[in-house]
């Protein structure tokens, strides 16, 4: 019996690491999805702003 006690002991000391580091790698996947998201969303806004601009523009001829 102490044997699978010592045994148990290191099974759940690696077990609990695994699922630490599981949860810091899903974390870094939902701020990194996050961040994109908004910066995409702030390259489209900027994009429309900017073809908005060129569409009211007049044009210009030399």
């Amino acid at each position: 019996m102490d044997k699978f006690s010592l045994f148990m002991d290191g099974f759940l000391s690696y077990l609990v690491n695994y699922i630490v580091f599981i949860v810091a790698i899903v974390a870094a996947f939902l701020i990194g999805f996050a961040l994109r998201k908004n910066k995409n969303a702030k390259e489209a806004v900027n994009e429309a702003e900017n073809s908005a601009e060129t569409a009211e523009a007049p044009e210009k001829t030399a």
